[in-house]
């Protein structure tokens, strides 16, 4: 799942004055994600890629379409990506980036309202799976669909 952090924090300080009373101070401290493009480069980095170009799938489990699971299929080409993240007979999220060392630098759109949040994806956390189903290649075809013109 994804999740878009918005955090308020506020809590208390006290201090002490001269003649010992306590001085009250309030802190709020307020977190989001960062939502912005991502800066392409026709620079990669050729020497760390294990993967070769081409369409990946990889997931939670070893063994495609387990319920509960997290998946990723993606077309990786000269060190880009554009995929989706999903959960089988549930919604699916596109996103576009990077491919560094065994991880994926991205964007995630949400299918809801457009916006962008940054992922990173340590691809050694899940499973390389050889068989890419239709619905996988239906759901990578309308991702390179909608965000083609953001990844290439």
């Amino acid at each position: 799942m994804i999740f878009r952090l918005v955090a308020i924090a506020s809590y208390l300080v006290l201090t002490y004055s001269t003649v010992n009373r306590p001085v009250v101070q309030y802190k709020t401290i307020s977190l989001k994600f960062k939502e912005e493009r991502p800066k392409f480069s026709s620079k990669t980095d050729y020497d760390h890629t294990l993967l070769a170009d081409g369409i990946h799938l990889f997931g939670q489990s070893s063994q495609p379409e387990q319920i509960q699971n997290e998946y990723f299929v993606f077309q990786l080409k000269n060190g880009k990506v554009i995929g989706a993240l999903y959960l089988p007979h549930s919604a699916f999220y596109c996103f576009y980036g990077f491919y560094k060392q065994n991880s994926l630098d991205v964007k995630v759109v949400d299918s809801y309202d457009n916006s962008a949040s940054d992922y990173i994806v340590d691809l050694e956390k899940y499973y390389p799976i050889n068989q890419v189903s239709e619905n996988d290649a239906r759901i990578l075809n309308t991702c390179q669909t909608n965000h083609q013109n953001l990844a290439w």
